[in-house]
């Protein structure tokens, strides 16, 4: 995933769906490795709890079915 919103030229403008996607379960489970991988960053080696919440924003493009132009997912992941 980009971690920043891609700049990209006029022309190609695409619209931003935003989601925010709260991220719970037991302890220790891979919440926070689930969140790093799929933001690109590097996956905690050892086990460390989460203290309160950390937010990660993610954009992600896509084309859905059926759809003519693309669209940039802005995904705000609370774990």
């Amino acid at each position: 995933g980009l971690l920043e919103h891609p700049t990209l030229p006029p022309a190609l403008a695409v619209p931003t769906a935003a989601y925010k996607l709260f991220v719970s379960g037991k302890s220790g489970v891979g919440k926070t490795a689930l969140v790093a991988a799929l933001a690109g960053t590097p996956v905690p080696p050892t086990h460390h709890e989460t203290l309160g919440i950390e937010a990660t924003t993610v954009y992600w493009p896509a084309k859905p079915r059926g759809a003519e132009r693309p669209v940039m997912f802005q995904l705000r992941f609370w774990d």
